[in-house]
């Protein structure tokens, strides 16, 4: 609430020292009434409620006049968001746990939700693959849909391998149509292409015809690596052991991918540089919001000046009816 009078409010301040000079203008000598005025007013005089209901009235005009006022806002939004899909490798390499104790596939997930949780008015959608593509979610606003399918990704649900170009493919098959200001892919991989119909390449022309960005982000160490087998043991629990394997990545590949499509390599070998990927993507890609705000302010002095004046009727009508009656 605002008032667009609040000068008044301060006359507000004048109403105790009205009331000591009337206490002592009427203590020295009476004035004459239609009643006379006792020498020592109780708290339970009328006069105490004749002259507190004068007061209250002057200090509802007075609340009046101020002019108390509530605001609305209404802003209106323009957003130019931004299309994205993300293509995450499951293949059986991603169980790798080289990243800090972690495998390779719990924090590329983990950093694509703290991402997913950081945009607000773009569509995004998920891909995944291994020696097979799937799509697990269109681009989409409704990032709690998104999540889930973001939960379910897991390793052994498609054929094993890696099919990188299928799975750019895909992803680029989702935005090829799609009308927002800026389109891009965020296509994560620890091996190289070994399987599928689609030359990673031929994607990444396909991705550049339509106006795709792509960053390509190669995860993990390459050479000997150990990867944990995990299998249930005589007495029902757990048992991990690990096999050695040789990962072999192709960043020059990815490079390539990414320099055509005008986006960005990025090498992982850690979480935290991982992370560090994410947040430069989230600040290169941001969605254009033009806001314009209309501020609307509504009168509200109609009903304090309402209470004023029925105040005012009500005192009159005791200085002339009630009082003249009272013992």
């Amino acid at each position: 609430m605002r008032f667009a009078n609040g000068g008044f409010l301060f006359l507000l301040l004048l109403i105790p020292i009205l009331h000591r000079w009337w206490l002592s203008r009427n203590r020295p000598a009476r004035v004459q009434f239609s009643l006379p005025i006792p020498d020592s007013i109780t708290s339970k005089s009328p006069f105490r409620i004749w002259i507190s209901l004068k007061y209250l009235t002057l200090g509802v005009f007075l609340f009046a006049l101020a002019r108390p006022q509530t605001s609305f806002r209404q802003v209106e939004r323009n957003t130019s968001g931004i299309d994205i899909m993300m293509a995450l490798d499951v293949s059986a390499s991603m169980n790798i746990e080289d990243l800090a104790d972690r495998s390779r596939i719990e924090v590329a997930k983990d950093t694509m939700e703290h991402f997913i949780k950081g945009r607000q008015n773009d569509r995004i959608g998920f891909v995944m693959f291994s020696g097979e593509p799937l799509t697990l979610a269109p681009p989409t606003l409704d990032y709690g849909l998104l999540l889930r399918a973001l939960h379910q990704a897991s390793i052994g649900v498609l054929k094993d391998g890696t099919a990188i170009g299928d799975g750019l493919a895909l992803a680029v098959g989702h935005l090829k149509a799609s009308k927002a200001k800026s389109k891009i892919v965020i296509l994560l991989t620890d091996g190289d292409n070994n399987l599928g119909q689609i030359d990673p390449a031929t994607a990444g022309e396909l991705a550049q015809g339509f106006g795709i960005r792509v960053y390509t982000i190669a995860i993990g160490r390459e050479g000997r690596v150990k990867i944990p087998i995990r299998r249930r043991g005589l007495l029902g629990g757990e048992v991990t052991t690990y096999q050695w394997m040789e990962n072999a990545l192709n960043p020059e590949l990815l490079q390539l991918i990414a320099k055509k499509t005008q986006g960005k390599f990025y090498r992982v070998t850690d979480e935290s540089t991982l992370e560090k990927v994410f947040k430069e993507i989230n600040q290169l890609e941001k969605s254009e919001i033009k806001a314009k705000e209309k501020v609307r302010f509504d009168e509200n002095f109609q009903f304090p000046l309402r209470v004023g004046i029925l105040l005012l009727l009500l005192v009159q009508l005791l200085e002339r009816v009630a009082w003249r009656f009272l013992p």
